[in-house]
């Protein structure tokens, strides 16, 4: 279980804390795996000038979903076949829960950095059924100097990802998996942005996907030894088959085809 946000989101004990008492979500639960099962049993001494961690993060967990839901009177848009425009309009003009609103504002006190505001769905990351790409995730660049200013950007897209659980495309992808919106919840991760400041622009690190089996296998590389897929900037690049840099783990400095 994660800890719960204390209003520190950098330099806090935790860098994976929780907003609310619900469920995390796929994503979520997906980066918690990743920070206690497998960076827990790194050897730092076996990568001295690499930093390996997750970045931080807090989830909106899914019950400030439910009750954002319930408190608005949402239900019946939500589930119509009204446009996406209208459903993520009648979103905005809704408002989040109010006590979770304090800790929404104290982690944009303190954060100047750009931030993804990302969705975590219950069925996200299914191994069966994958959702990459069916909800949205929104970037901020969170470099207002009015605080207020930051928080309006941060709220409005949180409700933006929450609609998207909505839209046209995502309920005709759950019909096709044989399931129901109303079986869907919503966490949210909002999530620091890795990369660089350079003048006036924030270049984001390296970005790659990783996959354990090979299905193009060149040279010495076998099926089993897997692919990974780099490039820069966000991943999208890669997901949208854009140019990257293709390799095996097994033989890293073999060049691509």
């Amino acid at each position: 279980d994660l800890p719960r946000f204390d209003r520190e989101f950098f330099g806090g004990e935790h860098p994976l804390t929780r907003i609310g008492n619900g469920e995390l979500g796929g994503k979520a639960s997906g980066l918690v795996r990743i920070h206690r099962d497998i960076l827990s049993r790194l050897d730092t001494d076996d990568f001295p000038y690499i930093e390996v961690a997750v970045p931080t993060a807090t989830v909106l967990a899914t019950d400030v979903f439910d009750t954002f839901i319930a408190r608005n009177r949402l239900r019946e848009t939500a589930h119509s076949d009204i446009p996406d425009d209208r459903i993520a309009h009648t979103f905005q003009q809704a408002e989040l829960p109010a006590e979770h609103l304090g800790d929404l504002r104290a982690l944009i006190s303190c954060v100047h950095n750009p931030l993804a505001v990302r969705s975590s769905s219950l069925l996200e990351d299914d191994l069966d059924h994958p959702f990459a790409g069916v909800y949205g995730t929104k970037m901020i660049p969170n470099n207002e100097l009015e605080e207020d200013a930051r928080f309006r950007r941060l709220v409005e897209a949180i409700k933006f990802v929450y609609a998207t659980c909505f839209f046209a495309e995502s309920k005709a992808y759950l019909r096709s998996i044989g399931r129901s919106p109303g079986d869907e919840k919503m966490a949210v991760v909002v999530q620091e942005v890795v990369g660089q400041l350079a003048d006036e622009r924030f270049y984001p690190c390296v970005s790659g996907v990783a996959r354990s089996h090979n299905f193009y296998p060149t040279g010495h590389a076998r099926p089993a030894d897997g692919v990974i897929s780099l490039a820069l900037g966000l991943g999208k690049t890669i997901v949208d088959g854009g140019l990257s840099w293709s390799y095996s783990p097994a033989f890293p400095k073999a060049p691509p085809p």
